[in-house]
């Protein structure tokens, strides 16, 4: 049994500049609001998906940042420490600044150089939440870039790649 070594003759990906110009406005927009960037290349679905992902994790991240505190001690988001550089918050808090611009303002409420370190479970639970919400924001600017480029089509397993190929190919 030989197999056939032929491979899709599909449209080739973007590239460089084309690439950079075709994305940076629906990345843009989702990074603004999570779902966005979806919506702006025309995927209702996944866009309604993530915004209410995001919404629902962004809002236990609230309520158990704020409710969880005891004695008012306020903490838990990471937020960039630079003096001394500290490379574990720095990363954890550019993931969790993949919410867009509502990270601001929980850096600025449960954040911060005035924040102390968190002593209870509930607002690590909280801070977790953010921070996942931000990492599936930037998962869904990746998966953006390629469905805008066209870059998405590779990573379709063998047998939906050649079963894309006889649609492409087939004479209507």
């Amino acid at each position: 049994m030989t197999k056939n070594a032929t491979t899709p003759l599909l449209t080739p990906p973007l590239r460089r500049m084309k690439a950079l110009t075709a994305s940076w406005k629906p990345l843009l927009l989702n990074w603004l609001v999570p779902g966005l960037g979806y919506w702006n290349i025309g995927e209702k679905l996944r866009a309604k998906v993530l915004f209410g992902v995001s919404v629902t994790f962004c809002l236990l991240a609230f309520l158990q940042l704020h409710y969880g505190a005891v004695d008012g001690i306020t903490g838990g988001v990471f937020v960039p420490r630079t003096d001394p550089f500290e490379w574990m918050p720095t990363l954890g808090a550019l993931g969790t600044a993949g919410v867009g611009p509502i990270y601001t303002l929980y850096a600025w409420a449960f954040g911060g150089p005035t924040a102390e370190p968190v002593r209870n479970l509930t607002q690590e639970y909280g801070a977790t939440y953010l921070m996942v919400a931000g990492l599936l924001n930037w998962l869904a600017c990746f998966d953006i870039f390629d469905r805008v480029t066209g870059r998405w089509i590779y990573r379709l397993p063998k047998d939906e790649l050649e079963e894309l190929q006889k649609k492409e190919t087939k004479p209507e």
